[in-house]
């Protein structure tokens, strides 16, 4: 009986910290989300309504961000670029500012297909295009399968061979128990500030505000939108036809990058032929974030 007593407690604390931690996160989500500045348009692509930034002129490169990020991530990089580039951000379904409608093609393939239709819509025939994480693994795809719609390919610490497991498969199969666990878990302030610092080489260059604005982006995402996303993935489906790819391909990685890690790069630069490798010292799983001008740099050499 006193075990049972005690599980008992343990379980009400367990809820009691998770409730309050839910409330905790939502609240600093709502207090960011209004300081986000939406300078942007919003386009209507197939099902989807797409938030579209644009910057500078010249010659269009399209950026493609990881998950669950958005075009915040590329800010600062993006000033960089467009002193030569018109620069297109785009927040992908289900992510940032753009609403998922539930009826489109979550997977890494759909989304490079929803990207060349964008890229109609914009009457841009060819593009360069950078992809950072999932967004990498996405430009792989446009590469892949839209290899004429391509100038140059630039990969950022990007997916290619493996799945990017959100939850176990146990709980993916249940829509309850994906809501428990991205509620309550994966969308609450603690782990994703956690796993927004595992994103840094040197946590130092941790911005709190920055960190707030695309916190309150994750907890922005539906539900549903992350049920079907894990259901529509085919990560790592190009593993074994990489070799394919007949591009200009430059890959950035992060030397410290803690979730995939540099050999990982390094197989990636294999099996692309003739592709560059270009590694950031010191720097953690987005670059881009601790050393925007390095990463510049590297892109802008790559392009003349």
């Amino acid at each position: 009986m006193k075990i049972v007593r005690t599980l008992f407690l343990v379980l009400l604390i367990v809820i009691a910290v998770a409730v309050v931690n839910g409330i905790f996160s939502v609240t600093m989500a709502r207090i960011f989300l209004n300081r986000i500045e939406r300078e942007g348009r919003y386009l209507k692509v197939g099902e989807e309504e797409l938030f579209l930034k644009v910057l500078g002129e010249g010659k269009p490169m399209l950026m493609i961000h990881g998950f669950p990020g958005s075009h915040l991530d590329f800010s600062e990089l993006a000033k960089l670029l467009s002193s030569n580039r018109k620069v297109y951000l785009v927040d992908l379904p289900g992510s940032g500012l753009s609403e998922a409608s539930s009826k489109g093609d979550y997977s890494r393939k759909g989304y490079a297909e929803l990207l060349v239709d964008l890229m109609n819509l914009l009457n841009i025939e060819k593009a360069d295009i950078i992809g950072h994480s999932l967004g990498g693994e996405i430009a792989l795809n446009i590469g892949y399968y839209y290899s004429e719609r391509v100038e140059n390919l630039i990969l950022i610490d990007s997916y290619a061979f493996t799945e990017q497991k959100l939850v176990p498969d146990f709980i993916s199969s249940s829509k309850v128990l994906t809501w428990i666990a991205m509620r309550f878990y994966y969308q609450t302030y603690p782990v994703q500030r956690y796993l927004y610092t595992k994103r840094l080489g040197d946590k130092s260059y941790f911005v709190h505000e920055e960190f707030g604005k695309y916190f309150a982006l994750v907890d922005r995402m539906s539900i549903q939108f992350l049920s079907e996303f894990i259901k529509d993935s085919d990560g790592g489906s190009l593993s074994g036809m990489l070799g394919e790819i007949d591009l200009n391909v430059l890959i950035i990685w992060g030397e410290r990058d803690e979730i995939l890690p540099l050999d990982y790069a390094k197989k990636i630069s294999e099996e692309i032929p003739g592709s560059t490798l270009k590694i950031i010292e010191g720097r953690g799983h987005a670059p881009f974030i601790d050393k925007p001008e390095r990463v510049a740099e590297e892109i802008l050499s790559f392009l003349e």
